[in-house]
């Protein structure tokens, strides 16, 4: 799939440069300085929030996905709600770090644009936060969030997140394009990334309109969307497959007025 090998390559990089700070990028914590223990507490707090808010109760809620895992930070979370919990991942080497970090959740390599290696009605939820930005093209997250519709249940519940705009700056991506350019000239990655401070995340934005027509064209009913706190311009969704009534777990998500 075109884009999606480069951004394999860009993440297998991240994943061994800084692999914490990749996933959840507090500039203070960069170069290696998250503290292990507490880079997973902020998953528990993260996920024991929307777990509060979506009605779910500590126990077996069935089964849940990790979509862009990483090492794990939210599925081991998940674990407290969810019988089954599993985990996909662009990056192998994000994939053996989640194994060795949480080995009770099944993590998977996951380099194509779809999620066949999992049947329709599947999952009793999907939570996504942080990743669909972070991919090489809308295309290729419009096709993330259609197949999150198919492998949901016909009563389970989708959580995603995915900025409905981007800043300037974030949109010409100075760092990501410095750090492609000295890397096709042969300079480690370590060297651009310690010295220069360049590294090729890369971000994108789905307008509002354009989310919630993805989501129709999927066979999914958005119920909810809101603004939230993850980054600038940040848009939360909660979703359903289409026909099923108010589901109530989604009716507590503070701040979900649509807009």
């Amino acid at each position: 799939m075109l884009g999606l090998g480069t951004a394999k390559r860009e993440w297998e990089e991240l994943a061994r440069l800084d692999p914490l700070w990749a996933i959840l990028t507090d500039t203070n914590k960069q170069f290696g300085k998250w503290d292990r223990e507490e880079f997973f507490a902020t998953g528990q707090v993260e996920i024991d929030t929307l777990m509060r808010l979506c009605g779910f109760n500590c126990g077996n809620n069935g089964r849940a996905l990790d979509f862009g895992c990483g090492v794990g930070r939210l599925s081991r979370g998940l674990q407290s709600y969810f019988g089954e919990v599993h985990g996909v991942d662009i990056s192998a080497e994000m994939v053996r770090l989640a194994r060795q970090y949480t080995p009770s959740c099944a993590f998977y390599v996951n380099p194509v644009d779809h999620l066949k290696l999992f049947e329709n009605d599947f999952f009793d939820f999907v939570y996504s936060n942080i990743v669909l930005q972070h991919q090489p093209s809308k295309e290729i997250a419009k096709a993330y969030i259609t197949e999150f519709i198919r492998v949901i249940k016909p009563k389970g519940l989708i959580v995603f997140q995915i900025p409905y705009k981007v800043s300037l700056r974030c949109a010409m991506q100075p760092g990501r394009r410095l750090y492609s350019l000295l890397r096709m000239c042969g300079v480690s990655a370590e060297f651009i990334y310690r010295n220069l401070r360049a590294n090729p995340m890369r971000a994108i934005c789905l307008p509002a309109e354009d989310v919630l027509a993805t989501v129709c064209a999927g066979g999914g009913r958005a119920v909810r969307w809101y603004p939230d706190r993850f980054n600038d311009y940040s848009m939360s969704y909660v979703v359903t497959k289409s026909g099923i009534g108010d589901y109530g777990i989604a009716c507590n998500v503070a701040g979900s007025e649509g807009v």
